[in-house]
């Protein structure tokens, strides 16, 4: 079982909390730039992820975000000798709203493994526009 399943299911315990002190407010719309750098017209918004556990998998990154609303794509980028998560993956999520969301409540969450997850919206490479 991977730390993040373990903190993210609720337990008990302080750390890892996903709701935080106070309300946010409305989701920002997203700037020009960032549309133009982080959406994919077919996959949506896409997601990096890093600070996983060696045993955290594609299953592991979709029920970890999957609460956050629709997921196009996940993938945990394994070690090829190994088989093992080489601690970042990426995730691609249909909606803004949710993807802002998920970046807003996972980025600096504290894992039961000790770790301290990191969440960002990811830039796409201009081949991946093909």
């Amino acid at each position: 079982s991977s730390g993040i399943n373990a903190e993210y299911g609720g337990g008990g315990g302080g750390g890892g909390r996903l709701a935080p002190d106070v309300d946010s407010g409305p989701v920002p719309n997203p700037t020009p730039d960032m549309v133009e750098k982080c959406f994919h017209p077919t996959h949506g918004w896409g997601l990096y992820v890093c600070n996983l556990d060696a045993e955290d998998s594609d299953v592991t990154l979709y029920r970890l975000f999957a609460p956050f609303g629709p997921i196009t794509s996940v993938r945990a980028m394994l070690d090829m000798t190994s088989n093992k998560c080489r601690g970042y993956g990426f995730v691609n999520m249909a909606k803004y709203d949710s993807a802002y969301e998920a970046v807003r409540l996972l980025h600096g969450l504290e894992l039961a493994t000790g770790r301290v997850l990191n969440v960002s919206f990811k830039a796409q490479k201009r081949s991946e526009f093909r």
